[in-house]
C-alpha cells in the first residue's frame, strides 16, 4: 500500500491597540490538504488465498483507492475586538467567515460556507 499525504497551512494575523482599553485583531487562515492510497493489495501467507464467499477483493481494493482520495481547501477570515471596562471586566466581540471546499467528496459533499459571530464577557478575579 502506498499512502500519499500533503498538507499546507498559512496563518497571517494582526493585533492593533487603538486605545489602552480598546483592542482589535484579525487575520486569515488557509489550509490545503490532499491525500490518497494507492497500490492496495492483500499479501496472503504461504500463497494460500482466503475463501472469498463471493467477495471480489480486486473490486474492493479499487473502490477503497477511489474513496480514499482527499482534496480539501479551507480559508477563514476573522476579526475581533475587546474593550476593557475595568481591569477586571472585558467585553469581546468576534466574527469569522470560512469557505470550505471538498473537491473529492466521499459519502456527501461537505463544501460550504460558515459564518460565526460571538460575544463574550470576561470577568477576572
Amino acid at each position: 500500500m502506498e499512502n500519499k499525504t500533503e498538507v499546507h497551512t498559512l496563518l497571517v494575523s494582526a493585533d492593533f491597540e487603538a486605545t489602552e482599553k480598546l483592542k482589535f485583531n484579525g487575520g486569515v487562515i488557509w489550509n490545503w490538504g490532499k491525500a490518497e492510497m494507492d497500490s492496495l493489495s492483500a499479501d496472503y501467507s504461504e500463497g494460500v488465498k482466503p475463501a472469498n464467499f463471493g467477495y471480489d477483493h480486486a473490486l474492493a481494493f479499487a473502490v477503497w483507492e477511489d474513496n480514499s482520495e482527499l482534496d480539501i481547501e479551507e480559508i477563514e477570515y476573522y476579526i475581533g475586538c475587546s474593550y476593557d471596562f475595568t481591569k477586571d471586566l472585558t467585553i469581546n466581540l468576534n466574527a469569522s467567515y470560512t469557505d470550505y471546499s471538498d473537491d473529492e467528496p466521499y459519502l456527501y459533499d461537505t463544501s460550504g460556507d460558515l459564518i460565526l459571530v460571538n460575544a463574550g464577557l470576561t470577568f477576572r478575579f
